[in-house]
């Protein structure tokens, strides 16, 4: 990363990166799946400030995937 990014923006490259390294999804696949671009990481990190509606849909992106990779509990209630 060469740029200095917008603390809203970092905030979120940083969130990606965390997702990135638990489950070990590329950057590549990772800006296809949640905004259907393969240069997503490449472009923030060369400075390109997001729509706010990109970053929704990256926000929404990780917390689905983060809410699908949670262990689901199915001990019954005595």
């Amino acid at each position: 990363m060469n740029k200095k990014l917008h603390p809203t923006v970092a905030a979120l490259h940083q969130d990606i990166l965390a997702f990135i390294a638990r489950s070990g999804m590329d950057r590549t696949r990772f800006g296809r799946e949640a905004v259907s671009d393969g240069n997503f990481l490449r472009r923030l990190e060369d400075g390109r400030i997001p729509t706010l509606t990109t970053m929704d849909r990256v926000r929404a992106f990780l917390d689905n995937k983060t809410k699908a990779a949670k262990p689901i509990n199915n001990k019954r209630i005595k």
